[in-house]
């Protein structure tokens, strides 16, 4: 925008009333005054001159927008740094916000292709575990489960069977040498589990 006529002779305290009637050359004065200051001060921060344009632009409009109610306290000068400021830490936060938006999904993303890769091997281990232990020899598996599934020490799966401790170990060992031998490849493909 060209400034044209006097204007550019007036200083802000005599293009403020000027505005607030909505004299379009007074606007044009204050936006080629301030364009590029309000720019680098806002560049200070985002360090983006697209984002700064859009702060910049945004000030001005809003200027101009609300240019009958402004209630300027101070300097225009001041009232602009201040929006300009706002807008800034505004586009800040946004991006804060943004970041951390886009960091949770990645990490949501991340972690849930994990977890679900996870649960299908450990579903495959699973039916393979359980298909081995239906080959083991009834007695064996039973003996197997009380000890591995409900959690009963030899002494204890012995006095309820009426067995000697000795044989409950020696079959659950047994039991435990033969699901070894069957997972063994599993286990090397999936040495983690």
């Amino acid at each position: 925008m060209k400034t044209t006529g006097r204007y550019h002779l007036f200083n802000d305290e005599a293009l403020v009333p000027l505005l607030y009637k909505g004299d379009h050359e007074a606007f044009t004065e204050i936006y080629n005054r301030y364009l590029s200051l309000l720019y680098r001060h806002a560049y200070k921060v985002l360090n983006d001159s697209e984002a700064c344009n859009d702060v910049v632009q945004e000030v001005f409009v809003t200027l101009w927008a609300k240019r009958e109610s402004l209630s300027l306290t101070g300097t225009l000068s001041a009232y602009l740094y201040t929006m300009v400021r706002n807008r800034v830490l505004d586009q800040v936060s946004h991006q804060q916000v943004v970041e951390k938006y886009i960091g949770s999904i990645r990490d949501f993303a991340n972690q849930g292709s994990w977890t679900t890769d996870e649960r299908m091997r450990e579903k495959e281990l699973l039916a393979i575990i359980e298909a081995e232990k239906a080959k083991l020899p009834p007695r064996t598996r039973e003996l197997f489960e009380l000890n591995r599934e409900q959690n009963l020490s030899y002494k204890e799966i012995g006095q309820q069977l009426n067995i000697s401790e000795k044989t409950v170990k020696k079959q659950v060992h047994n039991a435990l040498k033969a699901l070894r031998i069957k997972l063994s490849s599993f286990l090397t493909i999936f040495p983690f589990l």
